[in-house]
C-alpha cells in the first residue's frame, strides 16, 4: 500500500469519528431537548421550540456530512489523474535557446515592417 493511501485511510477515519461524535451529541442533545419542550408544552411559544432546535440539527447535520465525508476527502486527497505537475523544460545550451527565441521576433519584426511599407507605398501613390 502507497504511503498516500495511509494518510487518505487514516484521514477517513478521523472525518467518519468525528461525524460519530457528531452524531452521538446531537442525539443527546435531541432526546433533551425533546424532554424540555414536552416538560414545557403548555406554556412555550413556536418560537422558543424552534430555537431549541435549530441547534439540533446543526449538529444531526454536520454529522451526517461527516459520516458521508467523500466530499471532504475528495478534497484534502484529489486523484492521482486529476493533480496538475508543472512540467520544468529541459535544459538547454543558452546558444539555441538565444537563437530560437530571436527567430519568431524577427520574422514578426520582418511582416510588421512589410506591412507598414506596404500602407506608406499606398499613402505615397494618393494625390495630396
Amino acid at each position: 500500500m502507497k504511503e498516500t493511501n495511509i494518510y487518505k485511510e487514516i484521514f477517513r477515519l478521523a472525518v467518519r469519528l468525528t461525524g460519530l461524535l457528531f452524531l452521538c451529541i446531537g442525539l443527546k442533545d435531541l432526546v433533551v431537548q425533546t424532554f424540555m419542550v414536552l416538560a414545557q408544552a403548555r406554556g412555550t411559544p413556536l418560537i422558543n421550540i424552534v430555537s431549541n432546535f435549530l441547534p439540533v440539527a446543526f449538529t444531526l447535520t454536520v454529522a451526517i456530512w461527516l459520516l458521508r465525508g467523500n466530499w471532504l476527502i475528495r478534497m484534502a486527497y484529489p486523484e492521482a489523474g486529476k493533480i496538475h505537475q508543472p512540467v520544468l523544460p529541459a535544459v538547454q545550451s543558452t546558444e539555441s535557446t538565444a537563437t530560437t527565441a530571436a527567430t519568431p521576433k524577427l520574422s514578426e519584426m520582418e511582416m510588421a515592417e512589410q506591412k507598414l511599407a506596404a500602407l506608406v507605398g499606398k499613402k505615397e501613390g494618393l494625390p495630396a
